[in-house]
């Protein structure tokens, strides 16, 4: 293990001579001092507590790192917490400890290859030595990279092994599978992420912080686990300036992007890892290179998803259901880390899937390629991003893409974030009846009254223009009982009056139950009224729609839960369960009791198991979170 380099790590090359060597030259002329005054055995009794004493001190703020990597690891956990959640990632071990008389957990990563005896550290850093030696052939992806470092990397790790006689097992079975385990460490710092990669192959780690100087400070994550959802740790890794320009290296020429002084920003997908990479560096980030990496959801969210995760009621879903089924203009706004785009590719999931859809985003984070394996007709869309444009790189405004769309034939329309030249766009068709059967898209804005003025005063768009907007969404961020501990609720859907042009609430959150629950509104929705009307509905059946869209969400999140089967909530199911919804309504149109028990008995066939009746579907006042 290295412990040499930075002035900080001393402490660190001192304690291992210290733990390793008893090295204590220096220190003879004072115990000789002290032997005059206490003797021999008082000194020795003295010698030992200084020496337990000085590894205390230093334990605390001691780092490793082995030769291969540059990325330093505080070894050792707290003294004081609580584990909340210990798991594996891939051959690592995570231990997220909650700390007393702290306001962020910590998370603890003890990774496989810190741990290696030093003479299979020495393998590998032969090995990559010798690739690094080695002229390989141009890659075009990632991909094609590792493929070739992990073909090479296995023979050179063997030839080396049987070389310098380091046994790795005791047969040639256990010889092999110890040697790919070097090898896939090998892989991780020649031609992946290093380090990083352990934490973007964490399920459980949503957003990776990396502020600059990256040498002084750890990393710090969002942990979003079932025992802890949404909780910021600092993390026991702090990356090298070497770290940071390495994996600059890769966005970049991932990526295609340029980066430098004069634009010292960068966004890209890195599609394996399903993440998003946001770099600043000089001038911008006068101390270095910061990033932000964001791991989309491998499984889209969808509105039982948000059920379960108490982000959203049951009425609220069914209410967002019946709005998207009427072919309704929908802004989902909220602030930064909201959780808009997720909860915007779940209200995706309510479109039939006879709907064509076009997705115009300018980093891939909607479902688009997940729905279209489940049957959805979905085109997308990929434009230029706002910080690349003006920069000098290809691509397509969002603009013009929406120009696009509206020549692409009857579709419901989806903007990944509305922000620039394109509302003016968006609105006039919407406003002349040419911009598909539904529109939807997220801006941002922390409520409905706060998305008008951001849209009729920021993006110039009239209020007349702005009265094609039906309905607005909005997600917050929450501090129960004002603690540090952050949750994603959906906050507010409210109705814009086309009359008054005033926006009419149909949902509130209660700050206080933490619930979000309906208003006197929402039985005189002029929205919904208006839906009902095209369906041949009065409100009271329109309201009983409602209600039955409503039960089938919270049967689905009740059997989840009681069956612990979380695939329940993924969108297959969604699908599934709106297709037997629609069959339920062909069959026994505006009558409500029979659409629901035709869709029960449909769902307990597919889940092969009785479901637990919850209540009346015609009573949407009903409690909507008691599931």
């Amino acid at each position: 293990m290295s412990s040499e380099g930075d002035p900080d790590q001393l402490s660190d090359h001192v304690s291992e001579r210290i733990s390793t060597t008893n090295d204590l030259k220096r220190l003879s002329p004072w115990f000789e001092k002290l032997e005059t005054r206490v003797g021999v055995k008082g000194q020795e009794e003295m010698r030992k507590r200084l020496l337990k004493g000085m590894g205390r001190v230093l334990d605390k703020g001691k780092r490793i790192r082995p030769g291969f990597s540059s990325s330093w690891v505080a070894p050792g956990g707290p003294e004081e917490g609580t584990v909340i959640a210990e798991y594996p990632v891939d051959e690592a071990i995570v231990k997220v400890y909650d700390v007393p008389h702290r306001v962020e957990g910590l998370y603890h990563l003890t990774p496989f290859e810190y741990s290696l005896p030093a003479a299979e550290v020495d393998l590998i850093d032969s090995a990559r030595a010798a690739l690094l030696d080695m002229d390989p052939p141009e890659f075009a992806v990632l991909g094609q990279a590792r493929d070739f470092v992990e073909r090479r990397g296995l023979d050179i790790i063997l030839k080396k092994a049987a070389e310098e006689g380091t046994a790795l097992g005791g047969d040639r079975y256990s010889e092999m599978a110890r040697a790919r385990q070097l090898t896939n460490v090998l892989v991780r710092y020649t031609a992946g992420y290093g380090i990083t990669e352990v934490l973007l192959k964490d399920p459980y780690v949503q957003d990776i912080f990396i502020d600059a100087p990256s040498g002084r400070n750890p990393v710090y994550v969002t942990f979003n686990h079932p025992a802890w959802a949404g909780a910021k740790c600092v993390t026991n890794i702090s990356l090298s300036s070497a770290d940071m320009e390495s994996l600059l290296s890769r966005f970049r020429h991932e990526s295609g992007r340029p980066f430098s002084e004069s634009l010292p920003h960068l966004e890209c997908d890195l599609d394996v890892f399903n993440t998003r990479v946001t770099v600043i560096g000089r001038p911008l980030s006068p101390d270095g290179t910061a990033m932000a990496l964001r791991r989309h959801s491998t499984a889209p969210w969808t509105l039982a998803r948000l059920i379960d995760a108490r982000s959203m009621s049951t009425l609220a879903a069914g209410l967002v259901s019946f709005l998207i089924d009427g072919r309704s203009t929908v802004l989902v706004a909220g602030g930064r880390g909201a959780g808009k785009t997720s909860l915007l590719g779940a209200i995706m999931l309510e479109f039939p899937q006879s709907q064509r859809i076009l997705a115009i985003e300018d980093t891939r984070e909607l479902p688009c390629q997940e729905m279209q394996a489940l049957g959805y007709k979905v085109q997308s869309m990929l434009v230029m991003s706002s910080l690349a444009a003006g920069a000098g790189t290809a691509g397509t405004s969002t603009d013009d893409a929406l120009r696009v769309s509206l020549r692409l034939g009857e579709s419901a329309i989806v903007v990944g974030e509305v922000r620039g030249t394109e509302a003016r766009t968006l609105y006039e068709a919407m406003r002349t009846g040419t911009a598909g059967s539904s529109v939807l898209g997220t801006i941002h804005g922390a409520s409905a009254r706060s998305v008008q003025e951001r849209v009729v005063h920021d993006l110039g768009i009239p209020p007349r223009s702005f009265s094609a907007t039906d309905i607005v969404v909005v997600a917050g961020l929450r501090r129960p009982l004002g603690s540090q501990h952050t949750v994603r609720r959906v906050v507010e859907i409210s109705e814009l009056d086309k009359e008054t042009l005033e926006f009419r609430p149909l949902l509130l959150y209660d700050e206080a139950k933490d619930r979000l629950l309906p208003t006197d509104h929402l039985k005189a929705s002029k929205r919904v009224g208006a839906i009902a009307s095209a369906w041949g509905l009065d409100m009271r059946e329109a309201l009983a729609n409602i209600a039955v869209r409503r039960e089938i969400r919270r049967t689905i999140v009740a059997t989840s839960r009681e069956r612990k089967d979380p695939s329940l909530l993924d969108a297959e199911w969604v699908a599934r369960c709106n297709n037997a919804f629609w069959d339920a309504v062909e069959a026994h149109g505006k009558d409500y009791d029979k659409v629901h028990e035709r869709w029960t008995a449909w769902f307990e066939r597919a889940t092969g198991a009785p479901t637990s009746k919850r209540g009346t579907p015609l009573s949407p006042e009903a409690s909507d979170d008691a599931i």
